[in-house]
């Protein structure tokens, strides 16, 4: 009862104009500001209905339908006509079983303009958080102290008082608690952190998996965090799928094309097989062809083997770059002259990298021979340089270029611009190079050559070279 008194003499004593009024605009009690501000009397203006007299009230009934719902405060803007400034209009709902209006009147002499623009402002903010179907999320000392209906949503209840002053960490699935604290910390200490990033949410409905953006706002006059969340959970599982999808096309990719490459040498041998049973003689011919035949399976297989066989760690060892690419131009060298071609290599800095010697010189035959076979006569020229944090070996022919469709099909297995190739070898050098953190890439032009580039990370300290 104590608490009643006082705040009837506050509300009674306050040079602020107030009433109170219920939703439907009765007005129940009002202080002698107010009086004096509508120039009547106590006894005149409990009599009024604030909706029904807009035009000295200065209140549409309009106005404070947000307060039926999930709005606590509307700012109004008005001016009288006598009035050289503008009208702050507060109203605020209380909570209880009958919810009522408090309506305060103050005058500001700042521009009109300029207040406008600011409610304004405020107006359109609330209405796009409010609307958003993205979750508004504002926690202070880690608790949640605002959500939107998206966040309510989201977190799988029904109003938002469910959730208010509730553990914001609560909420955050064990996986990912360490990542969350830690942002948390950097943003109240005013640093920069990740835009977004996912995080698993144990909400009502299970886990869910969200992408948010988070930044430090001030909330009612105090450091908070305003999180922006939105829903990815099916996404992910699409994505889960999409990737799923690609493999099993890839796998079935590979079975047909395994199923083609073996299969006309697998015909051929059943040919002469049969022949021989229908001769019931040995013919060395036959023999020999099939022998080939079998050797072209077993050629293939053993392409698969090694795109299927995983790295080794403790097969790499730091090696000479220089000294890989000059042991294979020079066995390659005679196969140049033979083809009227020749090999010239440029080579500049020491470059040393942690790798597997062998598969590397594998990648670098397969790349020198592609460029050989090219050309009629030429040169193929190979370049070793620093660029960056990368050994840079560049591979450039003379020869008949390759067209802008099929560059963007080089290394897609069975896919080979040449009549007798499969495609495999140059899918494998793919391989070996991501296994040694490097990449490849092509760049080519019909009928004036074609040039490979090779990036493999070298080692920068000096080290014992094997």
């Amino acid at each position: 009862m104590e608490k009643e008194k006082v705040f009837q003499q506050l509300f009674s004593m306050s040079f602020t104009p107030m009433l109170v009024m219920n939703m439907d605009g009765d007005i129940q009690i009002l202080n002698e500001a107010c009086c004096h501000l509508f120039k009547t009397t106590e006894e005149r203006l409990l009599s009024c209905n604030v909706f029904e007299e807009p035009n000295r009230f200065f209140i549409e009934k309009h106005e404070v339908e947000p307060l039926r719902k999930q709005e606590e405060e509307v700012v109004l803007l008005k001016k009288k006509v006598d009035q050289q400034f503008p009208m702050h209009i507060h109203i605020q709902r209380t909570e209880g079983d009958i919810p009522l209006l408090v309506v305060q009147w103050k005058e500001f002499s700042s521009s009109i303009e300029k207040q406008e623009e600011v409610i304004r402002k405020m107006k359109q903010y609330k209405q796009f958080v409010q609307q958003s179907q993205d979750a508004f999320i504002v926690t202070r000392e880690g608790r949640i102290q605002y959500l939107n209906p998206a966040g309510v949503k989201l977190l799988g209840g029904e109003k938002k008082e469910e959730y208010i002053g509730r553990p914001w960490l609560h909420f955050i699935h064990p996986e990912h608690l360490e990542i969350v604290k830690e942002r948390m910390v950097q943003l109240m200490n005013g640093m920069s952190v990740r835009p977004r990033v996912d995080v698993k949410l144990l909400t009502k409905k299970g886990v869910v998996i969200i992408e948010s953006s988070a930044t430090k706002i001030k909330f009612e006059g105090q450091d908070a965090i305003q999180y922006i969340i939105r829903d990815v959970t099916d996404r992910k599982k699409y994505d889960e799928m999409a990737s799923k999808s690609e493999k099993l096309t890839m796998v079935s990719k590979l079975a047909a094309g395994v199923a083609h490459e073996i299969r006309n040498p697998m015909t051929a041998i059943k040919g002469f097989i049969q022949l021989l049973k229908a001769s019931k003689q040995y013919n060395e011919e036959y023999n020999d062809i099939m022998l080939e035949e079998l050797n072209c399976v077993e050629s293939i297989i053993q392409e698969f083997l090694t795109l299927a066989k995983p790295k080794i760690e403790n097969s790499y060892h730091p090696k000479s770059l220089n000294q890989i690419i000059r042991h294979v131009t020079l066995l390659l060298d005679t196969h140049a002259n033979y083809k009227n071609c020749r090999i010239i290599n440029e080579i500049s800095d020491e470059i040393t990298i942690f790798c597997e010697e062998n598969a590397l010189k594998q990648v670098f035959i397969n790349l020198i021979q592609n460029a050989l076979e090219s050309m009629s006569k030429g040169t193929v020229k190979v370049t070793v340089e620093k660029r960056n944090e990368y050994g840079m070996v560049i591979i450039e022919d003379e020869g008949c270029g390759i067209d802008e469709q099929s560059l963007a099909r080089l290394g897609e297995p069975f896919y080979s611009t040449k009549q007798t190739g499969t495609g495999l070898g140059l899918m494998i050098s793919y391989r070996i190079i991501e296994q040694h953190q490097g990449h490849i890439s092509f760049a080519s032009k019909v009928g004036v050559g074609t040039k490979v580039e090779i990036a493999l990370p070298y080692i920068k300290e000096p080290v014992n070279i094997s």
